[in-house]
């Protein structure tokens, strides 16, 4: 047999030649090569040991000695053919095959999902979607009521307050200044103390003879009048042309409670006029028609202003409040001096005479 490299005579079947080491392609290229060191299995093209690095079989000379060894000297690569590489890569292809095919994963038919552990014929049963959120929905609802109810974090009271501040300001002219309450305390019960005998309750549920109900309505005339004759409206008038356009709503809040205490006032004469029990045969009763009539005109020339202080207090803080002075003034217009002037007209005509 003769070496292809150095055209050297050798014996049959050797795989290396012995004077140059190249392969010489005697026996199947097919056979299988291991590594000395780890004994990896190595392609016929490798030159070392794609694990442990060591030079793969062959390709040290057989006849090196030692110190060619171990200066590294090596013989030369042998020469691969295109067939060689072929069937090396037709191998690999077969031997992928087998392996995929003896994965017991790909063969198994009970296994259809991600899990090979999982039976598809005996799968655990899931709690409805529809009764957990069911359950969760019960547990906020208990809990939030527990909260309320019991209020054990004590945030509650602050809760409460926060909420009657948001609706004062939400409805300003539904809300009476304790200040303005205690100022005009003294001046209401003076007022009422000329308006009723000693130890007469102001809302009686006794029948008034004709000199008690004479009495009782000269003394809420009185009040009526008074609310122009001591200048009430007038200050009232004056303190909403003077602030309704002040940027600073705290002094608007102030400043609009004595309207808002005013119309209470009145309203709170309407109220005792039309609690007034009189005899089915009294001859006042037209005189407390006339009155109720009298602060009722003075009732809607008040609540006009409360509800122009209504649009001012609502404007945004920051906002221009000259951009709102029409609208702020609009239930003004829109109310006119009807009520002024009906009740300009009558009060003095309908003053109660002793009869």
């Amino acid at each position: 047999m003769i070496c292809p490299h150095c055209l050297e005579t050798i014996d049959d079947g050797s795989y290396v030649c012995p004077k140059c080491g190249g392969y010489t392609g005697a026996g199947s290229h097919s056979d299988f090569i291991f590594c000395e060191g780890c004994g990896a299995r190595l392609s016929p093209h490798d030159r070392t040991c794609p694990k442990c690095g060591r030079p793969a079989p062959g390709i040290l000379s057989t006849s090196a000695s030692a110190s060619d060894l171990a200066a590294g000297k090596t013989a030369s690569f042998p020469k691969l053919t295109s067939e060689m590489i072929e069937t090396e890569r037709a191998q690999a292809s077969a031997q992928s095959v087998l392996s995929d095919s003896l994965d017991p994963s790909a063969t198994n038919i009970l296994n259809t999902g991600t899990d090979p552990q999982e039976d598809p014929f005996h799968r655990k049963r899931k709690v409805p979607r529809g009764i957990i959120a069911a359950v969760v929905t019960v547990l906020v609802i208990g809990a939030a009521a527990f909260c309320v109810v019991e209020d054990p974090f004590g945030v509650m009271p602050g809760f409460y307050s926060w909420l009657r501040e948001a609706a004062s300001e939400a409805f300003p002219s539904r809300q009476i200044a304790e200040s303005a309450q205690d100022d005009e305390g003294d001046a209401n019960a003076t007022d009422e103390g000329a308006d009723t005998t000693e130890g007469e309750s102001v809302l009686s549920d006794a029948e008034l003879s004709d000199d008690e109900a004479f009495t009782r309505l000269n003394g809420l005339y009185e009040r009526i009048v008074a609310f122009t004759d001591e200048d009430q409206l007038g200050m009232v008038i004056d303190d909403f042309n003077g602030a309704y356009l002040l940027a600073d709503k705290s002094v608007r809040e102030d400043t609009a409670r004595g309207a808002y205490a005013l119309r209470d006032r009145v309203q709170a004469v309407i109220d005792e006029l039309e609690g007034l029990k009189l005899t089915s045969s009294s001859v006042y009763e037209e005189d407390r028609e006339h009155l109720i009539q009298l602060a009722t005109w003075m009732y809607e020339r008040v609540d006009v202003i409360c509800q122009s202080w209504d649009i001012s207090l609502a404007v945004p803080e920051g906002e221009s409040m000259t951009a709102h002075q029409t609208e702020i003034l609009q239930p003004l217009r829109e109310a006119g001096s009807s009520a002024r002037e009906s009740f300009d007209a009558n009060v003095s005509s309908w003053r109660p005479r002793q009869k």
